[in-house]
């Protein structure tokens, strides 16, 4: 009885030998052909270099998601300030006193677990506000390009970026009354009203 081969098989044969067949001739072409001067080696990369090539990939990957972050967290931060009326950015700018006092000041009466619970919320307050600010459209844009972990990413890198310029800038303002009066009579001073803004904020909270 005659064998016959699945046409797959002949096929994935035909490329095995085909090639092993291209490779021996090419053999044989590089020994009939003399060397020359202008004939050099293929460049060889080498671990170190690879790693450094990896390494400045991510340099530049991580020196352009600083420079898109700093940028929608300036627009972001100028619809902020432009809005600090309303009662949502009132909110913020009480959580980002607080925040800064804490920094200062040593509170019995602050719970560590419920100032990052503040912290938190209001880093999802400023992501939310996103949609209705400036950098709203520009963030639509990317999504289109993005993961959804991607995009949650930015928007996260962006709300702290201006919960943390919102903190530091209200620690600048502390820091004035800190030369004035001393730490003592600056924490004595503001322990009433940065105890009722806290009180009030974890209320909402729930």
């Amino acid at each position: 009885m005659k064998f016959s081969l699945p046409n797959t098989v002949r096929l994935f044969i035909l490329l095995i030998t085909g090639g092993a067949a291209a490779q021996v001739a090419n053999a044989q072409e590089a020994e009939r052909k003399p060397l020359s001067l202008s004939d050099s080696p293929p460049p060889i990369t080498s671990d170190s270099q690879i790693r450094e090539q990896q390494v400045m990939k991510s340099m530049e990957y991580m020196l352009r998601r600083a420079q898109l972050t700093r940028t929608l967290a300036s627009e972001h931060l100028e619809y902020i300030k432009a809005n600090r009326e309303t009662e949502e950015i009132r909110t913020l700018e009480d959580a980002s006193q607080v925040m800064a006092f804490n920094l200062i000041c040593s509170d019995e009466e602050m719970d560590s677990r419920e100032l990052n619970q503040i912290a938190a919320d209001t880093s999802f307050k400023i992501a939310m506000m996103a949609g209705t600010s400036s950098i709203g459209q520009q963030l639509t844009q990317l999504a289109r390009k993005q993961t959804v972990e991607e995009r949650m990413e930015l928007i996260g890198d962006v709300s702290t970026a201006v919960l943390m310029y919102e903190i530091g800038r209200r620690r600048g303002l502390f820091d004035a009354l800190l030369t004035d009066f001393g730490k003592k009579r600056f924490c004595a001073g503001m322990q009433t009203d940065m105890r009722t803004r806290y009180k009030e904020i974890i209320a909402s909270l729930g």
